[in-house]
């Protein structure tokens, strides 16, 4: 099992569904709405569901026109949660109508801790933020150098909502971050096949292994 929560997103093929499976994440998400990245069908998601036991199954959507009707998507789907761009509209109406959701934040280089926090405030309807420094080219090196700012301004937005924070660590000892900081967990994101079935996950094994314990 792992000492933390993890979320994986971008999932579109079984390589990635069953390894991050293996490792016991507690989400998993398949990107299925308008204008999002790969998005494959929901005839797709529930033949790969299929074949993974135990996440939580989180449906990757985009921008929302209509709230209600995406709702009962989902509901007919059987899921449950919906990963969303922190400026998606009626995000709020997904979770009156029972969905629960996961706003995805993305920092890039040139915000300030404020900017972030700002976006943290706008996501009232979250049961959990991913707070994406990787899409930003952002890694951990660049907090403990302080740019864009530094582990204080991390901690203060950390604390401010349910955090699950996707960032390069390079080498840092994962437990030992989440100890030392008040973060909700750790995101992931799955990428393409090098060839039908296979991938390396060299770049992942690190922070499981690392997140791994033994009860």
């Amino acid at each position: 099992m792992l000492a933390t929560k993890v979320l994986a997103s971008g999932i579109t093929h079984l390589t990635d569904a069953r390894y991050f499976a293996a490792w016991e994440v507690d989400f998993l998400a398949f990107p299925v709405g308008e204008g999002v990245s790969e998005a494959i069908s929901w005839d797709y998601l529930n033949a790969l569901r299929e074949w993974v036991e135990g996440p939580v199954i989180v449906a990757e959507l985009g921008q929302i026109t209509d709230g209600q009707q995406w709702a009962a998507t989902l509901q007919e789907q059987q899921v449950a949660y919906a990963l969303v761009p922190a400026d998606a509209g009626e995000a709020v109406t997904l979770t009156d109508q029972g969905i629960k959701v996961i706003s995805h934040v993305a920092v890039a280089g040139y915000q300030s801790a404020d900017d972030v926090a700002e976006a943290l405030a706008a996501q009232p309807a979250a049961e959990f933020v991913l707070l994406d420094f990787e899409s930003g080219g952002i890694t951990w090196q660049d907090l403990l150098a302080g740019h864009p700012f530094d582990l204080k301004a991390l901690d203060n937005l950390l604390s401010r909502r349910p955090c699950l924070l996707q960032i390069s660590l390079e080498g840092e000892d994962p437990i030992a971050v989440k100890k030392a900081h008040p973060l909700a967990g750790f995101a992931v994101r799955g990428s393409s096949e090098e060839k039908v079935g296979y991938k390396s996950f060299d770049d992942l094994d690190e922070l499981f292994e690392g997140l791994e314990v033994f009860e």
